[in-house]
């Protein structure tokens, strides 16, 4: 359903309801002189017409819609997001510049040291690894400390280490070990980094602009990761090994500048605002992030659907750089632009994502998102041809991108803002933190047939889109 600011005036309707005889009568006539004007031809005696009882939403006043149709009492916005959201916009940008960098060159440089399919798959565990360590910490810090400056140390740190990374790979002293240990660190601090940006937006959005600000947020991530910083750095890869990591540095330094311009209000949500003093980091306070997920009903089922489906995922894209280095048998220079097919499916989801949203409702548009998911995963598999594998990428980045819009939505429509950090972080720790075991399982399937993750990650993502609809049905009752 489209978001709004107002609400349609329904008033004249009931007050002609509720006047008395004349003003009825007048108010009848007054109608069909307007139709008349306007050349409306009727059915039946002249001078009479059927009377049809009042359905909220009915009218002239609802564009779109036949008389009588129940719709919802709101229109949708069209005001700008903005300036306090464009700046996070901008840090949020920054980061997943450094993030394309990343995920590019760094599977790139690990096939330079090794050609080993488990050591490999050990840079996803490094990468993910962190959210099942310290994905509940993080959300207490998050939601403890200025959210600014959370991330903004986090930001620099992971500049600092980039950097390290860049000198290593430029003098010849980079092994595998280190790349691993590096991208460990990459993904520690993006559980603070990740958590504290995505907890500052209902801070500068309104409630209504919250489809609107995630679909944004998610289409930026997808065309800076994958349609600027991925290409680039595939080839920046093929002129330099160190190159892509002297431009990852620079874009973390730059999300780290962006986010300290943000005002106060970002700092904190309202409801930690009024607490004199904060909250103290405790026992208490890291689990409850993770009682309120498993004591609503609603958050319940989606958490435990996302982690069923993460760890699906991260089985099937494993070995993802081998498959098509080897099996496709792409050259390093165009790895990068192979990537980007996801990413023209995920822009198009996230442009899609609203409007699908209100044409199906969420529950609909999420199921039909997982099946189609699995299916284009077992198609990269199943048939292991450069058109059909960008085919089945495309479909994954669309699916993929629409249900990360409504769930991150649904959160933060349903979590009080005091406890968006330490949610977040409740639920990446299961979903993103046991991505590390999908990972190395997908590892071992890719030692056997580097097409195998594929196929075992895409049946299996299938079948828990049947276990979705019914589990999900809820979210139509509530949309």
């Amino acid at each position: 359903m489209g978001a709004g600011d107002g609400q349609l005036d329904l008033a004249p309707a009931a007050a002609a309801r509720g006047a008395g005889p004349a003003r009825r009568r007048a108010h009848r006539r007054r109608r069909r002189l307007a139709r008349a004007g306007r050349g409306t031809r009727r059915r039946g005696r002249p001078g009479r017409r059927r009377r049809r009882p009042h359905r909220r939403g009915a009218g002239a006043d609802v564009p779109g819609r036949r008389a009588g149709r129940a719709v919802t009492a709101t229109v949708r916005s069209s005001r700008p997001l903005g300036p306090a959201f464009t700046r996070l916009w901008g840090a949020t940008l920054g980061g997943n510049l450094a993030d394309g960098f990343a995920s590019t060159a760094a599977p790139l440089l690990a096939a330079t040291l090794t050609r080993d399919p488990v050591l490999i798959s050990l840079l996803g565990v490094a990468q993910f690894l962190p959210w099942l360590l310290f994905g509940v910490l993080s959300g207490s810090v998050v939601d403890r400390f200025d959210r600014r400056r959370v991330a903004a140390v986090a930001c620099g740190i992971r500049a600092v280490v980039a950097g390290v990374v860049c000198l290593l790979v430029a003098t010849g002293d980079m092994v595998i070990a280190a790349l691993i240990a590096a991208v460990f660190v990459f993904g520690a601090f993006e559980t603070v980094a990740d958590g504290a940006l995505q907890a500052m937006v209902p801070s500068v959005v309104d409630r209504d602009g919250l489809v609107r600000a995630n679909s944004r947020f998610q289409g930026t991530e997808v065309v800076a990761q994958s349609f600027v910083a991925a290409p680039l750095a595939g080839v920046f890869f093929a002129v330099a090994a160190a190159l892509p990591f002297v431009f990852h540095s620079a874009s973390y330094a730059l999300a780290a500048v962006l986010v300290l311009t943000l005002p106060l209000s970002a700092a904190r949500s309202a409801e930690a605002h009024a607490q004199t003093p904060p909250q103290r980091v405790t026992r208490h306070s890291l689990a409850e992030g993770l009682r309120f997920l498993a004591g609503h009903p609603l958050l319940r089922r989606l958490w435990g659907v996302n982690v069923v489906l993460a760890l699906l995922n991260s089985l099937a894209q494993a070995v993802f750089v081998l498959y098509a280095l080897e099996v496709l048998g792409l050259p390093e220079a165009v790895y990068g632009v192979f990537v980007m097919t996801a990413a023209v499916g995920a822009v198009l989801g996230a442009l899609a994502a609203p409007r699908l949203v209100r044409r199906f409702g969420r529950a609909r548009m999420m199921a039909g998102s997982v099946l189609v998911t699995g299916a284009s995963y077992a198609l990269c598999g199943f048939v292991p041809h450069v058109v059909t594998a960008s085919a089945g990428l495309v479909v994954v980045g669309a699916s993929v991108s629409a249900w990360n819009i409504v769930s991150v939505t649904v959160r933060q429509e349903l979590v009080p803002g005091r406890l968006l950090g330490r949610v977040h972080g409740a639920w990446r720790t299961f979903g993103w933190g046991l991505m590390p075991v999908g990972t190395f399982a997908g590892g071992l399937l890719g030692a056997v047939d580097l097409r195998l993750p594929f196929v075992v990650g895409g049946i299996g993502i299938a079948a828990a889109g049947f276990v979705v609809a019914r589990s999900l049905s809820v979210l139509s009752r509530n949309d």
